[in-house]
């Protein structure tokens, strides 16, 4: 399928639910305390790489030179919206 891939471990150690956010596709995914996931990022040309900007309960992880991604736990496949927590207030 893609010649090259890349791999991403992320791991919740706050006392709250933390949101990764997979770019560009705008995916997003919540890692309760203790939990952890993998992001796989697959290329058809490079390579791929991260880049990851970390504020205010958010992780967003950019997935550079990258055709396809998916996001496991556990070996699990997860979908977009996982552990979802509704807005303060709503």
């Amino acid at each position: 399928m893609y010649p090259f891939r890349s791999k991403l471990g992320l791991s919740n150690r706050r006392d709250a639910p933390q949101v990764v956010a997979v770019e560009p596709w705008a995916e997003d995914f919540t890692l309760m305390p203790g939990e952890e996931l993998e992001v796989i990022a697959y290329g058809s040309e490079a390579e791929p790489w991260f880049h990851v900007v970390e504020c205010d309960g958010t992780s967003q992880v950019y997935c550079e030179d990258s055709n396809s991604f998916e996001v496991l736990q556990g070996g699990v496949r997860l979908e977009c919206g996982h552990n979802r927590q509704p807005e303060p207030g709503g």
